[in-house]
């Protein structure tokens, strides 16, 4: 699943039509605008621009028809950066790591 994701991102980044555009937004949809039943709001705060603030708030209140609370939409958002990210942000983290001892 995770490798089908990452070629599913490529194709759309590649800008082919292999993929339409009722898939790609149907794919967005499941994969950052549903709730997990999991999640529950935590207790950290976070600062967005007010640009971003409302950029993500309109996604949510019309993609998402408003059914989605911030946190888990950003939440959503993290996840699936650090599962594209994966490999290269380790790879950066253990590059610029220096052990103590």
């Amino acid at each position: 699943m995770k490798n089908a994701n990452k070629k599913r991102n490529a194709i759309v980044a590649n800008n082919t039509s292999a993929i339409t555009k009722n898939e790609v937004q149907t794919s967005y949809e499941q994969t950052f605008l549903q709730m997990d039943t999991v999640q529950a709001r935590g207790n950290k705060s976070i600062y967005l621009s007010p640009e971003h603030h409302e950029r993500l708030t309109r996604i949510i209140q019309i993609i998402g028809d408003d059914k989605i609370p911030l946190f888990a939409y950003l939440n959503n958002i993290l996840d699936h950066h650090f599962k594209v990210f994966e490999d290269a942000i380790s790879k950066e983290y253990k590059e610029k790591y220096k052990a103590l001892f």
